[in-house]
């Protein structure tokens, strides 16, 4: 039986050039270009094994990984990470949680390689029990700037996840690009039903107007910066603050500050 391949990488030439080789060893093979249009992949395809570089527009690697590992912790397929940063997470590699590590390289050089690492994956039924096998080609040496960035994202999300009030980043079709572990608290749901969800969807039906609304204004109305309302959530109330994801200029989607009301009015 013919098993699918899904390989996520934001570089076109990469995935055409992976998808290649996976097609000679007689693969279907799915491609996606961001962790978000991986997602909606895995949920409309049987997937037996996938390839994802690490960083990515919109959903990363780690967060694909951290998604995927959710959805299907009794069955989970094969996970592969691809990427040109690989020698830069050797010290943070189980934090990525893929099963094997791949560093890019030359092409030419990768083409072997790979159908060599292929042909192990094919040979063997049982995957390691943790991620330690990394494949990289001849001697690499991590980039001190490639470090420097890496360290720079993760002070970031961490804020983030630290910071005292939900975080909900949407993209431009309101799905769900990143939640803090405080707002999938608020919302009273995990990790993996909310990635890639529209926020939309997760509001009660007469709840849902405020939240479009807002959305709207903080867009359509160049005097408004953000737009705060209080919705129930089931049995509970929570402040919603809406502001606009701005970058370069450029209106990519939106920012949800969630805050639970109720406790704010006992403080109060």
């Amino acid at each position: 039986m013919q098993k699918t391949a899904l390989v996520v990488d934001n570089d076109f030439f990469f995935v055409e050039f992976l998808g290649e080789l996976l097609e000679k060893r007689d693969y279907k093979v799915i491609k996606a270009y961001d962790g978000k249009e991986a997602i909606s992949k895995i949920e409309s395809e049987n997937i037996d094994i996938m390839f994802a570089d690490i960083v990515m527009p919109k959903i990363n690697g780690p967060e694909l990984i951290k998604f995927v590992r959710m959805r299907y912790e009794d069955k989970c397929f094969p996970i592969v990470a691809v990427s040109g940063i690989i020698i830069e997470h050797l010290g943070t590699l189980d934090k990525i949680g893929a099963d094997y590590y791949i560093a890019k390289g030359p092409i030419e050089k990768m083409a072997t390689m790979f159908n060599d690492f292929m042909g192990t994956i094919e040979s063997n039924s049982v995957l390691p029990n943790t991620a330690s096998d990394i494949i990289k080609l001849g001697t690499v040496f991590p980039r001190r700037e490639s470090i420097d960035l890496i360290d720079s994202l993760q002070f970031q999300k961490s804020i983030i996840d630290c910071i005292g009030v939900g975080v909900v980043i949407l993209d431009s079709d309101t799905r769900i690009l990143e939640i803090n572990p405080l707002g999938s608290k608020i919302l009273q749901r995990s990790y993996d039903e909310l990635l890639n969800r529209s926020i939309i969807s997760i509001f009660p039906d007469d709840e849902k107007q405020k939240l479009v609304n807002a959305l709207k204004e903080v867009v359509h109305n160049n005097e408004v910066d953000k737009k705060v309302f209080i919705a129930a959530l089931d049995y509970n109330k929570i402040k919603v603050i809406v502001s606009q994801m701005i970058v370069a200029d450029n209106k990519i989607g939106w920012i949800l500050a969630l805050e639970d009301y109720e406790k704010w009015e006992e403080q109060a």
